[in-house]
This record gives structure tokens, C-alpha cells and sequence, in this order.
């Protein structure tokens, strides 16, 4: 999950066209993103008038973002933000003293306005009570900062919480979804699997949750990594689990959150000694099938017009293709830019939007994950699975997705497939299901979701 929206690469910018006057791009700039998501532009202007700035997402926590490219006249504002395909393009507004624009993302795009930020805009710390809860109470067990040898020059820093009590103990490795995730999987300010582990400790599971590969106290090269890598990751940390005193080495299992949700399976094919597996949201269609759904889906929840969606996907879906196509970084390239210089010479996106897409396409986790197909890996699983998803969520479909995986796993004889109500991709309650969303509740997991896992790996570890 990459912060601010998805992981979805953004392909076309829609340029609004407002009356403006003039205003100086300089200073500190706030507005709120769908309603919900609010966001400070900080513009710095050097002796020599070059431009520089950062873009701070206040509701997610500590996220400030460097912008990549600025271009500002008097009456005209843009910039983009390459790390996470990001761009915006407003004008100013005489009349509402703001820049009015348009933000653009994972394939859409929504209204912003930017206006000078005041103290009232300032970051203000987010309400998160079960994590406060559980920072405040005495813990029923005990938690070990562990050392794991990954796949080669690859060292996963990690937690291991452990019942008190002498056990054994069945355990649970958490493996997180996309994204440079620590071992808490903090996402939009939320410690997701802090709290899941946390229950799951308290009802007698040992839990292991560690940092990817290159990230938190990790070594290894996070940005060359692909799921392949961190598959073996996840191997590694099951074998050492199983390895510790205290833990019931024949009641391992694994738990995998979204691309969690594919490595989780390709472990336990090739490891027999896995005892279960639990996919929260975790993929069941192929990888540009289940993008392109997130994109259209996304996009119709933050009020982008059908038509608009319908060419965004359209662009999209022939980017996918060509970057499925290639074999190399430097083909997938020029793959790419073969679709989308001759929108650019139509003027229906622009050169930086369009160079962002390229360097977002192509990188090597999208490569993988574009190619990616569940189903071969959940057609050989022969051992008792959990598979949820959140009616709500809306960046892995819950009906064709729980489907797919049901049907791909009809010869393994223990399945549970669920589809828990009100719940988003994080498994929170939502109204929605909107990314958007995720930073404003305040809920990290619902009840409903930590009872379902923890029922049922109880019931599986006896």
C-alpha cells in the first residue's frame, strides 16, 4: 500500500481552466483532497527565485514528500511528485484568493484547492485508541527483538511475541502487504499489525512480524525486491519461528495482508511444513486485472467522471499490456513511452505525468506484480486456509476476488472463505471504502475482523 492513495500507476492529468489574476507561489499552501484528506504544500523560494518545496499528507502521520518538479507564473501553479506519481495543476483564483486545480493520481484525479495555511492547518495527532490501549496497559506476554538471516546479504529485523507461559505455543508469522513496510505494517498512521499481533498474543498465538527487506532495521535492497524476493523472506522467518523454544513447531502458520496475501500461499506450497494460512484482502486475480479494478473503482469513489475513468483505464490498460510484454527494464520503457508520447503530443497528459507513470510502470516490483497470476500457486495448497476481505474494500474487490480464490482452491479440503461486512481494505470500519478514508477513522482493526482470525487459527491449532 503506497502512501497517499495506492500503488496504481496515475496515467492521465486533466488541467482545469479557471479565471485567475496573480499570486506568488511562495509560502505554505492547505487543502483538503476528497474531503478528507488533508494536505500542506510548503513552496520556499531561494535568492536566486528557484522554487523548492514539500507536500506534507497531515492526517497520515509523518509524511512530507519533496516535490520533484515546480512550475509556477503568476497565475498558474503545478508540480509533480515522481515517488508517488503524483502531480497537481491549478490556477489562481482571484475571487477565493486559492490556487484551483486539480490533484492527480493512480489513474484519476480530484478538485483541490490550495489556499495560505494558517495555525488552524497545523498537524495534529491522531486519535488511535486501540494502540493507546495497548501502550498503556500491562502486556499478557512478551516481546523479543529478533535478528533473522533472510534470502542472501538479507538480515529482517523483527518482533517475536510470545505468551507467557512455558507452551509450546502455535504461532504466526505476519507477512505485510505492498509498500516498504516495518514490522508494525504503519499505514495512514495506523500500526496495523502491532494491534493484530497484540490479540492474537492474548489469545495464546505466538506472533513474528518483522521489516521488509531494506526497511526499519532490515538490511537488503528494498527497491530491487519484487514479491518473488520477499517470498523468500517469508520462508525464512517461518523456519526460524519454528526453530525457537516455546513455539509448537507442528502449528506455524502464516498470515498475509494484501501482497501478503500471495506470498502466503507460495510459501506453503513449497514449505510442507506450514500448518494453515490466513489472507486478509490478499490478491485472487492477476496482477494488472486487479489494478486496473482498483484504479476504475478508486476513481468513481473520489467523484471522477465515468467517462474520464473509462479513457484513464483505457490508457492504462494498454500500458499494462506493453510493460507484461517486455523482459527488461530498458524494454518496458520504451514500451511505455510507445503508448503514452502520443498522448502527450495530443495534449491529453503531460510530459512529467507522463514521465512519472514510466518510472512508476516499470520499476521491478510492477513488472512482477503486473505479471503476477494467484491462481496456479492457490490451485497446489493443500493446507487449511482463512480467506476475508472487507465488503468495502476497494483496492482487492471482495466478490471477484474471494471467488477466484474459492474456486482455485477447491481441492484443499479446509477452506474458509468470508466476506466481512462494513470493512475496507485495512479491515476497518468504513463508510466508503475510499483510501481516503483509512488516516480519518480512528479504528485500526475492527473487532469483527481480530475475532474471525483469531477463532479460527484457534480452532486450527488444537
Amino acid at each position: 500500500m503506497k502512501k497517499l492513495l495506492t500503488a496504481a500507476a496515475a496515467i492521465l492529468a486533466l488541467s482545469p481552466a479557471l479565471s485567475a489574476h496573480a499570486e506568488d507561489a511562495a509560502g505554505d499552501w492547505a487543502g483538503v483532497l476528497m474531503g478528507q484528506l488533508h494536505l500542506i504544500v510548503h513552496i520556499t523560494k531561494a535568492a536566486d527565485g528557484k522554487l523548492s518545496g514539500i507536500m506534507e499528507s497531515v492526517d497520515q502521520g509523518d509524511v512530507k514528500i519533496p516535490l520533484d518538479t515546480i512550475d509556477a507564473m503568476p497565475d498558474h501553479l503545478k508540480f509533480g511528485i515522481t515517488a508517488i506519481g503524483g502531480g497537481y495543476d491549478g490556477k489562481w483564483d482571484e475571487a477565493g484568493k486559492q490556487w484551483a486545480g486539480t490533484w492527480t493520481q493512480n489513474g484519476g484525479s480530484a478538485p483541490l484547492n490550495l489556499s495560505r495555511a494558517t495555525a488552524a492547518d497545523a498537524p495534529k495527532a491522531p486519535k488511535r485508541p486501540q494502540e493507546e490501549a495497548i501502550a498503556a496497559s500491562p502486556l499478557p506476554y512478551h516481546d523479543e527483538a529478533v535478528i533473522i538471516a533472510g534470502g542472501p546479504q538479507v538480515s529482517l529485523a523483527g518482533t517475536l511475541s510470545r505468551p507467557e507461559g512455558k507452551g509450546p505455543f502455535p504461532a504466526v508469522v505476519l507477512i505485510s502487504g505492498s509498500g516498504p513496510n516495518t514490522r508494525d505494517e504503519a499505514v495512514f498512521n495506523h500500526k496495523v499489525f502491532l494491534v493484530l499481533a497484540d490479540y492474537l498474543a492474548r489469545q495464546g498465538i505466538a506472533v513474528l512480524r518483522y521489516d521488509k527487506r531494506g526497511v526499519g532495521q532490515s538490511t537488503g535492497d528494498y527497491a530491487q525486491a519484487t514479491t518473488a524476493e520477499f517470498t523468500t523472506d517469508a520462508i525464512a522467518a517461518a523456519a526460524w519461528l519454528r526453530s525457537q523454544p516455546g513455539i509448537d513447531a507442528r502449528h506455524v502458520g502464516l498470515l498475509g495482508h494484501s501482497e501478503g496475501g500471495l506470498i502466503a500461499p507460495a510459501v506453503a506450497v513449497v514449505d510442507p511444513r506450514t500448518s494453515f494460512i490466513v489472507l486478509m484482502a490478499g490478491p485472487g486475480l492477476p496482477g494488472d486485472q486487479l489494478l486496473l479494478k482498483q484504479q476504475g473503482l478508486i476513481a468513481r469513489a473520489s467523484g471522477v467522471p465515468d467517462a474520464t475513468i473509462a479513457q484513464n483505464l483505457a490508457v492504462t490498460e494498454r500500458v499494462y499490456a506493453a510493460v507484461k510484454g517486455t523482459k527488461t527494464e530498458a524494454d518496458a520503457i520504451a514500451a511505455v513511452k510507445a503508448v503514452l508520447d502520443p498522448e502527450v503530443a495530443k495534449g491529453t497528459l503531460s510530459r512529467e505525468r507522463a514521465d512519472a507513470s514510466i518510472k512508476q510502470v516499470t520499476s521491478p516490483w510492477m513488472r512482477a506484480f503486473l505479471a503476477s497470476d494467484p491462481i496456479p500457486v492457490l490451485q497446489k495448497v493443500r493446507v487449511p486456509v482463512l480467506a476475508i476481505g472487507g465488503s468495502l474494500d476497494l483496492q482487492v474487490p471482495p466478490a471477484e476476488d474471494l471467488a477466484a480464490i474459492k474456486t482455485a482452491l477447491k481441492a484443499d479440503k479446509d477452506v474458509t472463505v468470508t466476506e466481512l461486512p462494513g470493512l475496507n481494505h485495512l479491515f476497518q470500519e468504513a463508510k466508503t471504502g475510499s483510501p481516503a478514508e483509512y488516516a480519518a477513522i480512528e479504528q485500526t482493526l475492527s473487532p469483527l475482523a481480530l475475532k474471525t482470525v483469531g477463532d479460527w487459527i484457534k480452532t486450527h491449532v488444537k
